[in-house]
């Protein structure tokens, strides 16, 4: 007890921010052992602190052990399964250190130490809440890991949809190696078809399907991921939401390969034509395209710093030169007609001055001093018209002030293509993919479906009745769980992956209680939040790391795990040795009963309970057992649980039932003992 009231001396146990206040208050160095509640203090560092306490540090030095769960200063510190070490003096923070490096510790006080007994100055100096230099290095470099990791996660998940995407097109194309799509821009409509097919006979052409989809651009993400002739961004942009015709094409590929001959359909859908002279137009004429590329003007922000110049068709072009060439020649004109005006202007304002002059020199006669407004007595006007105005333009300045600044925007000419093709079959066989999928229902299997964005959440096996009760109304939100050493994924082991085998296990206060939970828009992650989780992944790309470190491939749950089989085999075999029993007897008794013994002695003695069970479990069996024509009518007679009544009465019993429709019927069982006392 001595021992332990001196561990207390040594540390002080600060649980609350009042309780760290107080301490900050203290002289000297203060050495904070900063914990989490599910990883304790660092209790193998004690001896040392004692050590240097009683050696070196006496008053000057202060050890404490502080919880970071409860202290909000140190709440940057929970869940961390390292020791932590802040030196604190004069109420600010003057260094830190992770790990249990003792050497490394023990050198470190003594510094410090050192410079506060000599009072040297810090010019570096820490609140304690305020992250130091070491941590933010530690950010930058888990940011960094953290931006590789995304960064690779997504290159995998690239390789595999390209992958994918290229298994699907190559089956495509050796299934369908005469098809091709073609996409047409919104300014085609579905009453035009019958024009668009007209280029098409010529080329033997047919369309098998058409249809008007409603795109996204994200589904041109997929068609384009092989594509060498895609198209731009910005009208992949505009075509997002849009509804567009497409056709279905099966292709004569005496002709030429599909992209070519598309490529042709294309063109001359695209191209002007000249016509001969008919009787309305006696020469030849251009026939303009059945259709044409559709400009489209759309406004967009400037960014930051961009320098935009506005874009000027050659239309436009033009007419500006016009006007230039027009404007030298006229320059001369305008100048001197510029000047005679100005002139004229400043003789009347001269004029305008000197008749004011004349009429002024003092306040008219019963009037004011504005000359405007004749006084009338018993009626003063005042008229500030300058305070007014003053008023006017603060309320319009306030006005502008409180309005926020309008984003600069530029216009932009975007030339939708009035019809695309792409150049290579595996864009067109994607094209099939995403927007005709029907079409390969019967040589291409279903997608997978993708497994839905999840996180980890942790939290204290103490928990785990409040946190199964959500966890069983939500099954297919939590696809995964079991209870875990730790929360850390690198730290952690497997305990039970179910609370049967958890609640039958050792526990200890750090246990978790880990779930893999699928991120939905549902009350079920509000439900878990509100149990107050010790652990919540910052992202599901970070979540999925985890949720394969806690829940690997062969991680089987609860559900999975074949415990039922074994009992069902021992009950099956308790039946069955049951049932054996009961034939036994069964065979055994007709077999009594045909040797016409009333007083069966050896009998009863080895089955005198088997006997009393055997009306209540054989009466379904004993119409089975007999084979013979003779059996039947013996068998019957043990089944009546009454072998002395039917000795003493056997003669007038056994005479009327051989003459029984048949054996196998079970009812007549029962009136079989009313029979003889009616007769």
């Amino acid at each position: 007890m001595a021992k332990k009231a001196a561990q207390q001396q040594l540390q002080a146990d600060i649980q609350t921010d009042e309780e760290l206040e107080r301490f900050m208050e203290r002289p000297g160095l203060l050495v904070l052992d900063v914990y989490s509640e599910w990883c304790g203090p660092c209790i193998g560092m004690v001896g040392c602190l004692r050590k240097i306490k009683l050696e070196i540090g006496g008053d000057n030095l202060h050890l404490a052990i502080c919880k970071s769960d409860t202290i909000s200063y140190l709440k940057r510190f929970n869940k961390r399964s390292e020791p932590i070490w802040l030196f604190v003096t004069g109420g600010r923070a003057v260094n830190l250190l992770f790990g249990s490096d003792v050497p490394k510790l023990i050198a470190l006080l003594t510094r410090e130490l050192e410079k506060v007994v000599q009072r040297q100055p810090r010019p570096v100096t820490f609140a304690v809440d305020e992250l130091q230099p070491i941590e933010l290095e530690q950010q930058r470099i888990k940011m960094e890991a953290i931006e590789r990791a995304e960064r690779i996660e997504r290159e995998i998940k690239h390789k595999k949809q390209v992958d994918y995407l290229t298994q699907v097109t190559d089956a495509i194309m050796e299934n369908m190696p005469d098809i091709g799509v073609t996409v047409f821009g919104p300014q085609v409509n579905r009453d035009m078809f019958k024009k668009l097919t007209e280029p098409a006979e010529p080329l033997k052409m047919q369309c098998k399907d058409r249809r008007v989809i409603q795109v996204a651009s994200d589904q041109f993400d997929v068609v384009n991921f092989s594509c060498k002739n895609p198209m731009p961004p910005d009208v992949i942009e505009q075509l997002d939401g849009k509804e567009l015709l497409m056709c279905f094409w099966k292709i004569d590929e005496t002709i030429g390969t599909v992209p070519n001959v598309l490529m042709a359909y294309a063109n001359e859908l695209t191209k002007e034509r000249v016509a001969p002279p008919n009787e309305d137009i006696p020469e030849e004429h251009v026939i303009p395209p059945i259709i044409v590329t559709m400009k489209l003007k759309v406004e967009v922000e400037l960014k930051e710093g961009e320098v935009w110049v506005e874009e000027i068709s050659s239309e436009e072009e033009a007419r500006l030169n016009q006007a230039k060439a027009k404007g030298k020649s006229k320059s001369i004109v305008h100048e001197d007609a510029h000047l005679a005006e100005e002139e004229a202007a400043d003789l009347d304002a001269e004029e305008e001055a000197s008749e004011e002059e004349a009429a002024g020199g003092g306040e008219p006669p019963g009037g004011d001093a504005m000359g405007g407004f004749p006084s009338i007595p018993g009626f003063d006007m005042d008229l500030d018209v300058g305070d007014e105005a003053a008023e006017d333009e603060e309320e319009v300045q306030e006005v502008k002030e409180e309005e926020p600044p309008k984003p600069l925007t530029r216009t932009k000419t975007v030339k939708m293509p009035p019809i695309w093709v792409p150049n290579n079959r595996r864009t067109h066989a994607a094209l099939i993919y995403v927007f005709f999928r029907g079409q390969t229902s019967g040589f291409l299997p279903p997608d997978p479906k993708p497994e839905p964005p999840h996180v980890i959440m942790a939290f204290d096996a103490s928990k785990r009745k409040e946190i199964m009760h959500v966890v069983d109304r939500h099954k297919d939100d939590v696809p995964l769980y079991g209870f875990f050493s730790s929360a850390e994924p690198d730290e952690a082991e497997l305990i039970a992956n179910s609370t049967e085998k958890y609640e039958a296990s050792p526990k200890t206060p750090n246990d978790k209680i880990v779930l893999k939970v699928n991120k939905v828009q549902s009350n079920m992650m509000l439900s878990l939040v509100s149990y107050g989780p010790s652990y919540v992944s910052p992202n599901v790309t970070v979540g999925k790391d985890e949720a394969l470190k806690f829940f690997p491939e062969d991680y089987k749950p609860q559900e999975e795990v074949v415990v039922e089989p074994e009992k069902k085999k021992k009950r099956s075999k308790k039946s069955q040795d049951l049932r054996e029993s009961v034939e036994a007897e069964a065979v055994a008794a007709p077999a009594a009963a045909a040797a016409g013994a009333p007083a069966e002695a050896p009998a009863p003695v080895e089955g005198e309970a088997p006997d009393t069970e055997a009306p209540a479990e054989g009466e379904g069996e004993a119409p089975v057992a007999p084979t013979e024509e003779g059996a039947a009518p013996a068998g019957e007679a043990p089944k009546e649980e009454a072998p002395p009544a039917e000795a003493q009465e056997a003669p007038p019993a056994e005479a009327p039932e051989p003459e029984a429709p048949a054996p196998a019927d079970p009812a007549p069982v029962e009136p079989a003992p009313a029979d003889p006392p009616a007769e």
